[in-house]
């Protein structure tokens, strides 16, 4: 019985209305802050596939300290790319793509979704989108 609500919750908690009305390919475009406000990402497209990039400010300079290349541990995270190939679905929803957490340095596959025109849903995943975590970021003016 445990499970069951468990498996309930989770599925529940990735279940979310979509906007009223079409949503537009490149309405995930511009400048968004996840929940934890350690940064600003803008996102854009190109050729078709929308990217995010850490545009700033991190401060203190944030490391990507996490990296499983020792080569970039050193590196400033202002810059990274973090959401990789996403591509509009035709509905409410951006998937393909992956996003990468620098806090823990792994790589996953994600989910975009827009909950509103300001409320993005960022859902990574391992295997299928129900073993994962929903983080919520904000657009910025």
């Amino acid at each position: 019985m445990k499970l069951f609500l468990l498996l309930l919750l989770v599925v529940l908690a990735g279940a979310m209305p979509e906007p009223a009305g079409k949503v537009s390919p490149t309405a995930i475009v511009g400048f968004w802050q996840p929940a934890n406000k350690l940064g600003v990402l803008r996102i854009y497209e190109e050729n078709g596939l929308f990217y995010g990039v850490v545009v700033g400010p991190i401060s203190p300079q944030y490391l990507d300290a996490q990296n499983p290349d020792a080569t970039l541990r050193t590196r400033d995270l202002l810059g990274t790319i973090i959401l990789k190939s996403f591509r509009f679905d035709g509905k409410n929803a951006w998937r393909g793509g992956t996003v990468y957490d620098p806090e823990n340095g792994k790589t996953y596959k994600c989910i975009l979704r827009l909950r509103n025109a300001n409320t993005l849903v960022v859902r990574g995943y391992i295997g299928i989108s129900l073993v994962g975590r929903t983080v919520i970021w904000t657009r910025l003016p």
